[in-house]
């Protein structure tokens, strides 16, 4: 009897000491996440890239994984189903923007965001009304409805909103511009984008529908990333950003591989300084992916000594369903390595977000 109680008590302080090291050792939730977005970028736009600049800002996650992109009813994704599963973990029908198959509202990672007091913002290469922001901050059946979009995102409650689009927000029938400006204020040029200093909440709606390709862009995406950052960090409940580099996916539509490359270039500029401020923080998670991958692109030719791309094929104008890459860095990183699914990213990330002590 006495031993079969010393043995009771010897399980019982196990069981304890078991329970407090799973306790102490369970990683805290990323305060911040910053998710980026090359649409249209597969494996061999990052290879082109990285021929062409010799190490990528990519390199420097030590996490990798492949990702599966099709939607809710096409072995080949469009960009609002493929926003969509990112932002709320769940598949849609290809052109439908963050609702379920009733047609009810799909809660996104930026709204949970919003929820947990957590600063939040979007960037874009393209118009901010576009497919993929849109999936972040708007409820509608068709991607093609900018201009509810541009009015629901400044409702939306969004922090930051840099891109194009400026044409959405001032319809005649329904211009959601006055509201968007009693929220923020609105940067319309360059130099206007230049002065804006730390506020709260900054807007910066820079060409009429969407600018051109990196080339001709007056202001990189790696400029808007770092000002959007600086803005959000301010918020001490931390923060959750979606930048996407847009035209990676127009230049594939249109088989151009030049853009394409200098497209995914300026993408993985800006990722450079997501991962900056990550490493000197430590308190943020950096993921980046892509939607789909365009063009069936491929790298047949090139120097790697001369840091030239010389010769490029593609398959068609359009979308693929081939895997698309994944990298991953800080708190909460190692969710993100092996085979996933793009519901695997919302998935996760809300599950971050909710979790959040902050």
């Amino acid at each position: 009897m006495r031993y079969n109680l010393r043995m009771m008590k010897k399980f019982i302080l196990l069981f304890c000491l078991l329970s407090l090291v799973a306790g102490c050792s369970k990683k805290p939730a990323p305060k911040n996440i910053i998710l980026f977005i090359g649409d249209g970028m597969g494996i061999q736009q990052v290879t082109a890239a990285k021929v062409i600049k010799g190490s990528l800002e990519m390199e420097r996650c030590p996490v990798s994984g492949l990702v599966t992109t099709w939607s809710a009813n096409e072995l080949v994704t469009d960009s609002a189903a493929g926003a969509t599963a990112m932002a709320t973990g769940v598949k849609v029908k290809n052109g439908v923007v963050s609702l379920d198959a009733e047609g009810q509202p799909l809660k996104t990672a930026l709204e949970f965001a919003e929820e947990k007091k957590k600063a939040t913002g979007l960037v874009s290469t393209c118009a901010v009304t576009h497919a993929t922001p849109a999936g972040f901050a708007a409820h509608v059946p068709s991607r093609g409805q900018q201009i509810v979009i541009a009015e629901q995102i400044a409702a939306s409650g969004v922090d930051v909103l840099f891109g194009g689009g400026l044409d959405y927000f001032t319809p005649t029938n329904n211009p959601s511009l006055p509201a968007l400006q009693k929220e923020m204020g609105v940067a319309f040029t360059t130099e206007e984008f230049r002065k804006i200093k730390m506020p709260k909440k900054a807007a910066a709606l820079l060409y009429p529908k969407h600018p051109p390709y990196a080339a001709s862009r007056e202001i990189p995406l790696a400029e808007l990333t770092a000002k959007a950052i600086e803005i959000l960090a301010q918020d001490e409940d931390g923060f959750f950003l979606m930048v996407e580099g847009s035209q990676i996916d127009w230049a594939g539509h249109k088989n151009n591989s030049s853009n394409v490359v200098a497209e995914t270039v300026d993408f993985d500029d800006a990722v450079g300084i997501g991962l900056d401020f990550a490493e000197e923080n430590g308190e943020t998670l950096v993921i980046i992916t892509a939607d789909h991958e365009t063009g069936g692109f491929a790298v047949l030719g090139g120097e790697l000594d001369e840091k030239t791309v010389t010769k490029t094929g593609f398959v068609h104008g359009g979308h693929t369903a081939s895997m698309v890459p994944l990298f991953a860095y800080g708190p909460g990183s190692e969710a993100f390595s092996g085979f996933l699914d793009n519901t695997d990213i919302g998935k996760t990330m809300i599950r971050f977000i909710q979790t959040s002590e902050r």
